[in-house]
């Protein structure tokens, strides 16, 4: 296994229900949700196979959490964005965390995710399709159809986007005018 990743989420928090998505439950997002209240919901959607399942316009908060190398393609990708659109309320706000890996590279990696309660939890990171294009870069382009990017952060080929869905006011304007 490649370089050694940590990433500190002690102090992150969700807010309302929150909708966990990915296509391996590694119990991070609860975690990290029940340790702030124990009466918060957390639904988890693995793949498209529960999606059925989900309401629309119900999510206050939507977590991808290393997810999108199982798109093979921008189209899908961006039906997926258009997805988290539909189940996330007018004001809702999506957290992704995932590989900067752009195209014709392959990244190894073991990921030391840090959750409350001073425990971690390990994700190995294989991303080797050369074909797969999932930088920070395009998916922040794709991003742009659906959401505002609120933050961006990329370092040691990760990379964080905190974004609220259009349509909504956006955190800023309301911070900057108070």
């Amino acid at each position: 296994m490649g370089k050694e990743i940590f990433i500190n989420l002690e102090k992150e928090v969700f807010i309302g229900n929150v909708l966990d998505i990915g296509f391996e439950n590694n119990g991070i997002v609860y975690d990290l949700c029940k340790n702030i209240d124990d009466n918060i919901t957390i639904d988890y959607i693995n793949g498209n196979v529960d999606k059925n399942r989900i309401e629309k316009n119900y999510y206050d908060s939507c977590v991808v959490f290393f997810s999108l190398l199982e798109f093979k393609t921008k189209r899908s990708k961006l039906n997926f964005f258009k997805e988290i659109s539909e189940y996330i309320r007018k004001d809702g706000i999506l957290y992704l965390w995932d590989v900067d890996k752009p195209r014709f590279k392959s990244i190894s990696m073991k990921l030391k995710v840090f959750v409350p309660n001073r425990k971690y939890k390990v994700v190995p990171i294989n991303a080797r399709n050369p074909l797969i294009d999932a930088s920070c870069k395009n998916t922040g382009r794709l991003l742009q159809s659906y959401f505002n990017i609120i933050d961006l952060k990329c370092s040691d080929n990760i990379y964080y986007i905190k974004a609220q869905k259009k349509g909504s006011f956006l955190i800023g304007d309301i911070i900057s005018s108070n």
